[in-house]
């Protein structure tokens, strides 16, 4: 169900606004640095640098939540549509998650007998700790304060923001909308994730002086990172940015790759440009540039926003949606950023930013447990 691109806003690490950011993309920078914490497996993170504007909805949303709620103001800002009952929200989230760093401060004082618990630190709980972390919330409140009163769903997972936009797709292909702002956030760098990132083996180990990119020949894991992005979708516009078809899936299969295959499959026609899931292990990297070649020509061009940006969990997708529709808009393929040696394969991995005729792209993503999905970019000549 392919439909209509025309706005879009982002929080990113590599920047705030779309020009910004693709600069820095297309001149192949990283946005990976030394987390400053110390005791978790993976210390090369890629964070956003600034924080959320001050907001009265701070008593609702973590830092995540405010950036999701600034760029579907921007995003819808920018559409020139006022909302009403006919213009609905489609939310991805990474899931329910109740941070461990924001009860540090409450536990660190404590002692086994159990006595003077509120003295010794829980009084500095916030009273809507529990409130701020509800996967829904942002959804609810773009809603409230955009009027936006159509039809709309929340999804939770790697995949969220895929979801979204398929859910976003169908709604206004069924006539129950006339548009749609999809708004997908999600951070890989609070404790608990990147803890069970390091028992995955999934995030790199590497310090950041030896971070491999992905596709490279020996590269061992990704770097985390985290983004805010929006777009609004319409059912047809003449003046598109771009027109997107996405698909989402899930297995149980820790290497995805046959769940790829199932999502790209209906997408990947006439594509010439591939944004690659880049889960940065050789094996699986292998993998996925095979599969791919099965279903577009083997010599197209390869290209991964990740390597720049890290993994970006949720948020993906529609990442995905604003690089490569600015790529294809611009005639310019951003480089695969840190890659030297790339591993021999189908697909050719772009290592400088390369000018390009193509007009259609497909994005790849995967994420533990078993989630997929990918996305169909085009754009008119």
């Amino acid at each position: 169900m392919k439909t209509a691109m025309i706005a879009r806003a982002w929080r990113t690490p590599l920047g705030h606004t779309i020009d910004a950011a693709m600069a820095r993309l297309n001149a192949g920078e990283r946005a990976a640095s030394v987390d400053p914490r110390v005791g978790y497996a993976c210390t090369t993170i890629a964070p956003i640098r600034d924080q959320p504007a001050h907001s009265r909805q701070a008593r609702f949303l973590g830092r995540m939540g405010l950036f999701g709620l600034e760029v579907a103001a921007e995003a819808l800002a920018a559409s020139g549509i006022a909302g009403g009952p006919r213009v609905g929200v489609f939310c991805g989230v990474g899931g329910l998650r109740a941070h461990w760093e924001d009860m540090m401060a409450a536990f660190a004082h404590q002692r086994d007998d159990g006595q003077r618990m509120w003295e010794r630190g829980l009084r500095d709980v916030h009273p809507y700790w529990m409130l701020r972390h509800l996967s829904n919330n942002v959804h609810a409140l773009a809603s409230a304060s955009l009027g936006l009163r159509g039809e709309g769903a929340v999804f939770g997972g790697g995949n969220g923001g895929a979801q979204a936009i398929v859910a976003a797709s169908r709604a206004l292909w069924d006539g129950a909308i006339d548009a749609a702002l999809v708004v997908a956030y999600d951070s890989l760098l609070e404790p608990e994730t990147l803890v069970e990132l390091g028992a995955r083996r999934s995030a790199t180990v590497a310090p950041l002086a030896g971070l491999i990119a992905p596709y490279a020949t020996d590269s061992a894991g990704y770097v985390p990172g985290e983004a805010a992005a929006a777009i609004v979708l319409v059912r047809e516009a003449p003046a598109a940015l771009a027109w997107i078809d996405a698909r989402d899936g899930a297995d149980d299969d820790a290497r995805t790759t046959a769940t790829l295959a199932h999502c790209a499959g209906g997408l990947a026609r006439d594509a010439t440009v591939v944004a690659g899931a880049a889960r940065a292990w050789p094996d699986l990297d292998g993998d996925e540039r095979q599969v791919v070649a099965g279903l577009v020509d083997p010599g197209a061009a390869l290209v991964a926003p990740s390597a720049a940006m890290g993994q970006l969990g949720a948020a993906t997708t529609v990442v995905q949606a604003i690089v490569l529709a600015e790529a294809l808009r611009a005639q310019l393929l951003p480089p695969i950023a840190g890659l030297e040696r790339a591993a021999a394969g189908p697909l050719v991995p772009v290592v400088g930013a390369t000018t390009t005729s193509a007009r259609i792209a497909l994005g790849l993503h995967a994420s533990a447990p078993g989630l997929a999905a990918a996305i169909r970019v085009e754009v008119a000549p």
